[in-house]
C-alpha cells in the first residue's frame, strides 16, 4: 500500500492529536490537574506542536508567508 502525500498529512494530524490527548490526560492524572486547566493545556498543547514543526508547510515554522 502506498500512502500519498494527502494521506500522510492525514495520519501525522491524527497521531499528533491522539498524542496531545494522551499527554494531557496524563498530566491531568499524574499532576492532579483540575479538568477545566487540562481542557485549556489540550487546546493549547495541540496548535503548539503543530506551529513547531517545521515539515508543515501550511502551518509551521516552515510556513511561506505571502
Amino acid at each position: 500500500m502506498k500512502i500519498n502525500k494527502k494521506q500522510k498529512a492525514v495520519l501525522k494530524s491524527y497521531a499528533r492529536g491522539v498524542l496531545v490527548s494522551f499527554l494531557t490526560f496524563l498530566a491531568s492524572n499524574q499532576l492532579g490537574l483540575e479538568p477545566a486547566v487540562a481542557v485549556v493545556v489540550a487546546a493549547l498543547a495541540g496548535p503548539a506542536v503543530r506551529a513547531l514543526d517545521k515539515s508543515d508547510s501550511a502551518y509551521g515554522i516552515g510556513a511561506s508567508e505571502k
